[in-house]
């Protein structure tokens, strides 16, 4: 399993989770917003 540097303001608990990964396409790590509606 990867392992996701996850970023989470504690005081803003209804801000979205951002995680930064690899995109083997773009050869960099790339930032990834969670999605909730």
């Amino acid at each position: 399993p990867s392992r996701y540097m996850t970023t989470r303001n504690k005081k803003l608990s209804q801000e979205k989770v951002e995680l930064k990964k690899y995109n083997p396409s773009l050869r960099r790590h790339t930032l990834h917003k969670e999605i909730k509606g």
